[in-house]
């Protein structure tokens, strides 16, 4: 009893082989890593957000997101370790904004459409 394996054909070759050079490089995911750090985590991604309206406290950001300081803390460090957000002393607060990089740009703009598509649906 033998069974007829489908050929390859030419088509599907091609499209295997385009989907395999559409694939992302090494490098491209490693400059999406931060942002993957932030979409996949909503309370990373509700900081953003609030942050997109201006650089916020450490403590202004925890009563935002009614949370504790120490929480909101580590969360702040996972996103400036990401390069996502950056800080600044000022006097004993610290004051977290976002960092002006393109891929920062790019995750805000998702979040807005996000916001706005929610918006459009309700």
């Amino acid at each position: 009893m033998s069974v007829e394996l489908p050929t390859r054909s030419r088509l599907s070759s091609a499209r295997v082989r385009t989907a395999r050079e559409a694939l992302l490089s090494a490098k491209a995911a490693a400059l999406l890593q931060p942002v993957r750090e932030v979409m996949c985590e909503p309370t990373r991604t509700q900081i953003v957000r609030a942050l997109s309206a201006g650089p916020l406290s450490v403590g202004d950001l925890a009563a935002i997101l009614e949370r504790s300081k120490s929480a909101t803390s580590q969360h702040l460090r996972v996103l400036r370790d990401g390069g996502i957000v950056s800080a600044r002393r000022r006097g004993r607060a610290v004051i977290y904004s976002l960092s002006p990089s393109p891929m920062v740009e790019a995750t805000c703009e998702v979040l807005r459409q996000a916001v706005t598509m929610a918006a459009a649906a309700a």
